[in-house]
């Protein structure tokens, strides 16, 4: 299938060519997936009438890009696997923060380092703490874990997004109808209409129960059924606000229960790098053109994904080599046995999560076993009243490099 474009292109390149009928043609070939998902598509911010069913064709460069973003999750969990346990767990807590951040940053929600490393803490912990963003964080720690959503009625989805947005919508945005909302929204800006939604819960509510369907299907390959289910959840936008959060975040579940949990949470922090790219492949979908195409959509989900996955083993393949530097760095230093353990257990955490607070007292107990606590502990004190750790918090009690001794590391001084 060289050369196969979308509708709207075909139209151009084949304008003697009936585009009605190459749409049936490729709708009943025998390899498409049609869905029952419809859509109405957009001309000019209006949405049409006609309506026609999502469907997609596993064309080769789609089977390819499926192939690769399987073996980058294997490449990755062997990267992780071979990591130290204090580094794979701060390299987990730096994508998770970063994730959490790209995917307010990309709805105009500003959060700070600060905050989404204490929603995390809290969530962890589970701390009586009112943080903001822990429902947040502790939704997406589920990721880790494997957890698979189970999404079966409505409510259901409410549920998710209730838990999930703890806190974060405005009184005046949360929902108005029974489950969703229950009034008109616009997307787009104040010169143009990028998508026009149906305006009340009666109207899209046949549309979340065909997505619900859809999401329980076995019978379509686990990644292309994320993505077209991902395009949908964003078309019906069955929230006032809050609708992208909620849809990415399923998404990340849904990889990550077959994929690695680390390519799972960096879905949002790449489609945050490729925005462009993401809402021109949502607006060809709706092109009345395109007939409810989504092969191209998928295509491009894939390649951010993809490339998502090369930062990751790329800076995995770093960090292992600069972790390597900095050990034969400490060793340089003559240090005595624990306190070179410790500083090692340190630097790993700051290669890791740079961001991060670092390393809480209690943590280091069963990284140093090796050794009594009371003189680990001695040593910790000791590295602090040095300068050499900086506590970074205090219930619990957190440290980390200081920055001065990260410097003289990095220099070789």
């Amino acid at each position: 299938m060289q050369g196969y474009h979308s509708l709207q292109t075909f139209k151009y390149e084949n304008p003697e060519s009936n585009l009605t009928d190459e749409f049936h043609k490729r709708l009943d070939s025998p390899t498409a997936i049609v869905t029952n998902l419809k859509i109405n598509p957009i001309l000019r911010g209006i949405r049409q009438s006609k309506s026609f069913s999502l469907f997609l064709l596993p064309i080769r460069e789609m089977l390819k890009l499926q192939d690769i973003i399987l073996q980058n999750s294997n490449t990755v969990s062997r990267l992780t696997s071979e990591l130290p346990p204090i580094a794979s767990n701060q390299l987990f807590l730096k994508t998770l923060s970063d994730e959490i951040k790209s995917t307010n940053d990309i709805e105009d929600v500003k959060t700070t380092n600060a905050e989404v490393n204490d929603a995390i803490d809290s969530a962890k912990t589970n701390s009586k703490r009112n943080t903001r963003l822990k429902s947040f964080a502790r939704m997406y720690l589920n990721i880790e874990d494997k957890k698979n959503l189970q999404i079966k009625v409505p409510e259901d989805i409410r549920r998710t997004y209730d838990y999930l947005l703890d806190g974060e919508i405005a009184k005046d945005e949360l929902p108005d109808g029974k489950l969703f909302r229950n009034k008109p929204v616009h997307i787009g800006t104040s010169m143009e209409t990028v998508h026009q939604p149906k305006s009340a819960e009666n109207e899209f509510l046949p549309d979340v129960m065909d997505w619900i369907s859809f999401i329980n299907d076995d019978e379509v390959p686990f990644l292309i059924k994320t993505f077209i289910a991902h395009y949908f959840f964003e078309y019906i936008h069955p929230f006032n606000d809050g609708n992208g959060r909620t849809g990415r975040y399923i998404a990340c579940v849904y990889l990550g229960y077959k994929l690695d949990t680390l390519t799972a949470i960096t879905f949002s922090s790449e489609i945050n790098k490729n925005r462009p790219k993401y809402y021109k492949a949502f607006l060809e979908v709706s092109n009345p053109n395109n007939f409810g195409e989504i092969t191209f959509f998928v295509v491009e989900m894939m390649k951010i994904l993809i490339k998502g996955q090369k930062s990751l083993i790329a800076s995995l393949k770093e960090k292992k080599n600069v972790m390597t530097y900095m050990q034969v760095q400490l060793q340089a230093r003559h240090l005595d046995e624990i306190p070179e353990k410790l500083l090692n257990l340190y630097s790993q955490a700051f290669l890791f999560n740079d961001s991060g607070y670092g390393i809480e007292d209690r943590d280091l107990k069963k990284n140093t076993n090796d050794y009594p606590w009371t003189q680990v502990k001695r040593c910790i004190l000791e590295l602090t009243s040095e300068g050499i750790l900086t506590k970074t918090k205090s219930s619990p009690l957190v440290r980390r490099l200081s920055h001065d001794y990260i410097d003289s590391i990095t220099s070789g001084n």
